[in-house]
C-alpha cells in the first residue's frame, strides 16, 4: 500500500516541508506542559497521514475526546512562545488503533505551523498544506480565526468575528471545501446559518 505522504511527495503536493525545530528545553518545557495538564504519558512525537506517519519534532498525549478542547485551551494558557498547541489525529488509521485522540505541542510560530505540523491538506481536491494555509491566512486578515484541530484531511477553526456579509462567505467557504455542503449541510443556505449558529468551521477535504 502506498501511504498518503509517498503519494503527495510524488505528485508534487508536499514540499517536504519541515517545522523547524526548536531548542530540546523548549520542546521538554511543551512537554512538561502537556503531562502537567493531562496527567497522560509523553509520546515523543506527533502524527501525520491519518496516524501512520510519526512527526518526530511533536509532542503528544493521548485524551479522550471529549475532554480534548477544554485540555487544548489550559495547556495554551501555559505554552511559552515559539510553540503551538492543537487537537490532532481524532481518527487514527494506526495499527494498533489508539485510545484517544492527540493532543500536540510543536515547534511554531504562529497558528499557521499547525497546519505544517499535522501535514494537513486538500489532495482529493488538488490543494497543498501550503494551499490551505494561504486561504486562511486571508480568513484570520479579513475576520480573525482561532485554528484548533487540524489533521490529514480536516481543519476546525473558530470565528473571532463573523463576516459581514456571511452569504458571500459561505459561498467562499463551499468553493474552497465542497465536501462541507455535499457531504454535510447539502445546501449553502444552510452552511450559513449553520456558520452564524456556531461561529466556527469544520473543513474536511474527504
Amino acid at each position: 500500500m502506498i501511504h498518503r505522504r509517498t503519494l503527495l511527495l510524488s505528485i508534487g503536493l508536499l514540499p517536504g516541508y519541515r517545522v523547524g525545530a526548536q531548542p530540546s528545553s523548549l520542546l521538554a518545557q511543551g512537554s512538561q506542559i502537556l503531562q502537567d495538564a493531562t496527567g497522560q504519558p509523553v509520546r515523543e512525537f506527533s502524527t501525520q497521514d491519518f496516524g501512520r506517519e510519526v512527526y518526530s519534532d511533536g509532542r503528544s498525549v493521548l485524551v479522550a475526546e471529549k475532554q480534548a478542547e477544554r485540555l487544548l485551551n489550559l495547556v495554551r494558557t501555559k505554552l511559552p512562545v515559539g510553540l503551538v498547541a492543537f487537537v490532532g489525529v481524532t481518527s487514527s488509521h494506526a495499527t494498533p488503533k489508539p485510545n484517544g485522540v492527540e493532543l500536540v505541542v510543536a515547534a511554531g510560530k504562529d497558528q499557521f505551523d499547525i497546519l505544517r505540523v499535522a501535514a494537513t491538506d486538500g489532495v482529493n481536491h488538488g490543494l497543498s498544506t501550503e494551499d490551505v494555509i494561504k486561504e486562511l491566512v486571508k480568513w484570520n486578515d479579513e475576520f480573525g480565526i482561532d485554528i484548533w484541530q487540524a489533521e490529514t484531511d480536516v481543519v476546525q477553526l473558530r470565528l473571532k468575528t463573523l463576516p459581514k456579509n456571511l452569504r458571500a462567505f459561505a459561498n467562499r467557504v463551499y468553493k474552497f471545501c465542497p465536501d462541507i455542503v455535499d457531504q454535510g449541510t447539502g445546501d449553502v443556505r444552510k452552511l450559513e446559518k449553520l456558520l452564524a449558529q456556531e461561529k466556527a468551521v469544520l473543513l474536511w477535504w474527504d
